[in-house]
């Protein structure tokens, strides 16, 4: 599936700006071909953009990405969901008796196979999808401890932002 694929039919005005950002980011942005790829993916599967998911799938594919890496993606963004969904209750309730061990596994952060940077990356995009402050700046904090530039960093967020617009549009017919 081709960019053009994924946008074919979508001629309105909103949906060309859309397709023109989404098209801007993978030609201009910090992030090399696979790491826009996980990330979209990731970001696709957080928001239920099938053909969005479709499109990162192919593109990863062709960047070489075992499925190994590839489910990975996609797991990415079902553990930060629940992840993202309990400390936000923390944050709004913020009770000393809800100040404890989560107690929800997250092995899947222990050796990423798509590495820790990449898997930072992953979750502090859905973490902002999602709306979570308290992961968003963890992960954010994380990777720039990992040296990933404040640039990196702002492209994830242009992205984050990309994908969850891209969702209504994605979903609707050319009509």
């Amino acid at each position: 599936m081709t960019l053009d694929d994924l946008f074919q039919g979508k001629e309105s005005p909103g949906q060309l700006d859309m397709k023109l950002n989404f098209r801007k980011f993978f030609q201009d942005s910090q992030l090399n071909p696979k790491e826009a790829g996980v990330v979209t993916l990731a970001c696709a599967e957080a928001v239920n953009a099938k053909s969005l998911s479709a499109f990162a799938a192919a593109h990863l594919q062709a960047q070489g990405a075992s499925a190994e890496e590839i489910q990975e993606a996609k797991d990415a963004a079902s553990i930060m969901g629940v992840m993202n969904c309990f400390y936000r209750f923390r944050h709004y309730v913020h009770k000393e008796a809800y100040q404890k061990p989560a107690g929800l596994r997250m092995n899947i952060m222990a050796r990423p196979v798509n590495g820790k940077v990449n898997f930072e990356m992953m979750a502090f995009a859905v973490s902002i999808i999602n709306g979570c402050e308290a992961c968003v700046k963890s992960h954010e904090d994380s990777l720039l401890k990992h040296e990933v530039s404040e640039d990196k960093v702002y492209d994830l967020a242009r992205l984050a932002s990309i994908c969850k617009g891209l969702e209504p549009l994605l979903r609707t017919s050319s009509t």
